[in-house]
């Protein structure tokens, strides 16, 4: 997690890059630091690898498979899965049926189509409850990592 003296550190994700570039105009201008990836691209090596402290994770029904997985994979993932992640989806129903699973996982959900103030508020929230930790999580079980360094 990054130092609390540094901007906190946002990770999207999204198939589509005009939304990616609007949570980096208004994410930045909140004073975090962001970066993006497009989910045809997710590296888990490479978010494992990032000093992130939240991540928004776009889910469509259409493409569940992909965004559940991922979900799965960053739950799974040492390296990945203390932090927090806010669920962007408008598949209300479909995200209603896994509500306790998605709780269980630590993971909040806001609702397609949404405002910026309440996007805005659900992160201070989820941030405020990420405790810092004295050091970063050590990930032994992820040495396929080590070949990546730096971004």
């Amino acid at each position: 997690m990054a130092d609390q003296s540094q901007p906190r550190h946002i990770l999207a994700i999204n198939n589509s890059p005009d939304v990616l570039n609007l949570f980096v105009d208004l994410l930045e201008e909140e004073g975090y630091r962001v970066s993006t990836l497009i989910y045809a691209d997710r590296d888990l090596p490479k978010i494992a690898s990032s000093d992130l402290d939240l991540i928004i994770l776009d889910y469509q029904w259409a493409t569940e498979d992909d965004g559940w997985t991922l979900l799965q994979m960053l739950r799974m993932n040492r390296a990945t899965a203390a932090i927090p992640i806010i669920l962007c989806t408008g598949a209300v129903s479909h995200v209603r049926e896994a509500e306790g699973h998605l709780q269980t996982m630590g993971v909040d959900v806001i609702f397609k189509p949404f405002a910026i103030d309440p996007l805005l508020q659900l992160i201070q929230e989820v941030l405020a409850r990420r405790v810092p930790s004295a050091e970063p999580p050590d990930s032994p079980d992820t040495d396929q990592l080590e070949g990546e360094a730096g971004e």
